[in-house]
C-alpha cells in the first residue's frame, strides 16, 4: 500500500520508478509512466493494457482532499533491479548548440534563399528560433548586428579565398555584363584546377555596379581593377566572354602584344563578325525560305499568346499537358528547345490549338520543316549543353566537337531535300572554328603535343590513361593546367547573374549595391556549407 503525499510523489521507490503523478479525477489517478512511450494515461487502463505483469489496483480512500492510498500488487519480475532501474532512467539529452552556431545557421538559412536580412526580426521567424535548443539560453541578434555578423563572414570568405589562389599556378575568368531593375553589373567568376587532384573549382569575383557607359575603356579598367583586388593581374591565362563588340574591344585594345606580325594580325580579325548559321541557310534557299519565315511567324505567334494571355496559356496546359518555351536571346539553344516543344504536340492537336488562340494552322509541309529542323540541331544542341556544363575545363572541346560533326553527319540520309543540306552547313561551321581557334592560338596545346610527340609517346606507353598519371611527368602536367583552366564558355558567368534576379527584386530597391554583392557572391560560393 503506497501514499500519495501533498506534492503528488510516491513513497515507494518502485512506484516511483514507474510513474509520476499528474492529478486525481474522482477515482481517477493520473500518471505519467516511465517505462512506455505515452505521455499519460489512466493508471488502471495502462496496466490492464500495457503492463501485464503488475495485478489491478486496489483503489483505497484517502485521507484528506490531496491524499489517495492504493494498493498495487507487483510480481517479483516486475520490479527491476536497482542497477536497471538506472538504465530504464537514462535519457538522451536534448541537443543544444551555441550562438554562433545558431548564427551560422540562420545565415546559411538567409543566403542560400536570397531572403532579406530583416527576416531576423520576423516575429513569426522568431518563434521558429525560439524552439532550438541553445546553450546558456544563447539568442539571434537583431537585424543591425546580424548584418555586422554577414560583413565578418564575408570577410573571412574572402580572405580564405586569396589564400587559395595563393597556392594556384594558372587560373581563369569569365566576365559579362548584365542589366536589371534600371542598374548595369560586372560579373566576373573564377576558376581553376586542383593541383593534385586535377579537378575543377569555381568561385564568383565580383558583381559591382558598373555605371555609365559600357565602352570598351571602361570595361578594361574594371576587369583590371578586380583582377588586381584578388592579386590576379599577371596570374590569369585567360578571360571568357561573349561576342559583344565592347568586350572585343576591351581585349584587342589592351592585350599585350608580342610582336608587330601579331599586331597586324589582330587588326586584320577586327571584321570578324556571327550569324545564325540556320536563318542563313533556310533563308539563301528559294525553297525553303517561304516556307521557314511562315513558320518562325507562326511559331512566334503562339509563343506571344501564351506569354502574355492567362487563358491562352491554360489552353495550351490543356492541349499539351505542359506550357510553351520561350526563347531567351541570352540562351544558344533555347530557340530549338522552343521549336521542339511545339512539335512534340502532335498536328491535329497544334492546329486545334491555333484554332483557338486565333494564330494560323501549319500545313504538313512546315510541321516536317519544324521536325527536319530540331533533328538536325540536336546533336548541337548536346555540344552545347555539355559545353555549358558545370567546371567543364577547355578541354572538352576539341572532342565535343569532333563528335558533333561526326553525329551531325549520321542524320544527313534521315532528312528530306528540305534539310539535307544543313548538317554539311553546321560541319562546315564546327571547321571554321577550328580555324578560328588555331589563329587565335588556342589551339597552342596540340601543337605543343606534336613538338613533344616522343614524350606523349612515352606517357601512353607507361600505361597512365588517367589524370593521376601526369603527377609523373611535371612539363606535361603544366600544360594540361594551363591550357584545361579555361571554361569553353562564359556560361559560369550568367549563372551568377540568374542568382542575382532573386536577389534584386523590385520589393527590394533600397539594398545597397554593395551589400547586393556579398550576399550573391557568399550564396555563389556556398559560403556556409
Amino acid at each position: 500500500m503506497y501514499r500519495i503525499s501533498e506534492k503528488y510523489t510516491f513513497t515507494s521507490w518502485k512506484c516511483n520508478h514507474y510513474f509520476e503523478f499528474i492529478s486525481v479525477k474522482g477515482k481517477n489517478i493520473i500518471v505519467h509512466c516511465h517505462l512506455s512511450k505515452n505521455s499519460t494515461s489512466n493508471l488502471l487502463k495502462h496496466l490492464k493494457g500495457q503492463h501485464s505483469t503488475v495485478k489491478p489496483i486496489e483503489m483505497v480512500p484517502g485521507a484528506g482532499k490531496k491524499c489517495i492510498y492504493f494498493c498495487c500488487h507487483v510480481s517479483a519480475s516486475a520490479c527491476p533491479s536497482p542497477a536497471k532501474r538506472q538504465k530504464l532512467n537514462l535519457s538522451c539529452p536534448t541537443p543544444t548548440i551555441t550562438g554562433e552556431g545558431l548564427k551560422k545557421l540562420v545565415a546559411w538559412y538567409i543566403v542560400e534563399n536570397m531572403l532579406s536580412i530583416s527576416t531576423v526580426d520576423s516575429p513569426s521567424f522568431w518563434c521558429i528560433i525560439e524552439k532550438i535548443p541553445t546553450n546558456n539560453k544563447a539568442s539571434l541578434p537583431h537585424r543591425k548586428m546580424f548584418a555586422a555578423y554577414l560583413e565578418r563572414e564575408y570577410a573571412m570568405m574572402e580572405a580564405s579565398l586569396k589564400a587559395t589562389l595563393e597556392e594556384v599556378g594558372f587560373i581563369s575568368t569569365t566576365a559579362d555584363i548584365w542589366t536589371a531593375n534600371n542598374r548595369s553589373y560586372m560579373g566576373v567568376t573564377l576558376h581553376w584546377m586542383d593541383r593534385n587532384t586535377l579537378k575543377g573549382n569555381k568561385a564568383a569575383l565580383a558583381c559591382k555596379r558598373l555605371r555609365g557607359r559600357h565602352t570598351f575603356d571602361v570595361i578594361a579598367a574594371e576587369l583590371e581593377q578586380i583582377h588586381s583586388s584578388y592579386g590576379l593581374l599577371n596570374e590569369v591565362v585567360a578571360t571568357v566572354t561573349d561576342n559583344a563588340s565592347n568586350f572585343i574591344k576591351a581585349f584587342k585594345t589592351y592585350q599585350i602584344a608580342t610582336s608587330e606580325s601579331d599586331d597586324d594580325e589582330e587588326e586584320q580579325e577586327e571584321g570578324v563578325t556571327f550569324t545564325d548559321v540556320t536563318e542563313k541557310y533556310f533563308t539563301s534557299s528559294t525553297s525553303t525560305k517561304t516556307v521557314y519565315k511562315i513558320n518562325i511567324a507562326k511559331c512566334t505567334a503562339l509563343w506571344t499568346k501564351a506569354s502574355r494571355s492567362t487563358v491562352a496559356s491554360e489552353q495550351v496546359q490543356v492541349v499539351s499537358q505542359r506550357k510553351l518555351l520561350v526563347p531567351s536571346s541570352t540562351r544558344w539553344n533555347s530557340f530549338h528547345e522552343a521549336v521542339s516543344r511545339i512539335t512534340e504536340i502532335p498536328m491535329n492537336e497544334l492546329n486545334s490549338l491555333c484554332t483557338k488562340l486565333g494564330v494560323k494552322c501549319f500545313n504538313d509541309k512546315e510541321h516536317q520543316l519544324l521536325h527536319e529542323y530540331c533533328n538536325a540541331m540536336k546533336p548541337l544542341t548536346a555540344a552545347l549543353d555539355i559545353l555549358q556544363g558545370d567546371n567543364c575545363s577547355y578541354g572538352a572541346l576539341l572532342p565535343t566537337l569532333e563528335v558533333l560533326m561526326a553525329k551531325t553527319l549520321t542524320l544527313k540520309d534521315t532528312l528530306s531535300r528540305m534539310t539535307a543540306d544543313l548538317p554539311d552547313v553546321i560541319v562546315k561551321v564546327c571547321s571554321y572554328t577550328f580555324d578560328l581557334l588555331a589563329n587565335f592560338g588556342y589551339l597552342l596545346p596540340c601543337t605543343i603535343m606534336i613538338r613533344e610527340q616522343s614524350i606523349v609517346q612515352y606517357v601512353l606507353r607507361s600505361g597512365g590513361y588517367e589524370f593521376e598519371s601526369l603527377n609523373q611527368f611535371p612539363n606535361i602536367k603544366n600544360i594540361f593546367l594551363k591550357f584545361n583552366t579555361p571554361t569553353p564558355s562564359s556560361a559560369p558567368v550568367e549563372w551568377l547573374f540568374s542568382l542575382g534576379d532573386l536577389v534584386l527584386t523590385p520589393r527590394r530597391n533600397r539594398l545597397s549595391d554593395k551589400r547586393f554583392e556579398k550576399l550573391l557572391l557568399m550564396r555563389y560560393n556556398h559560403c556556409f556549407t
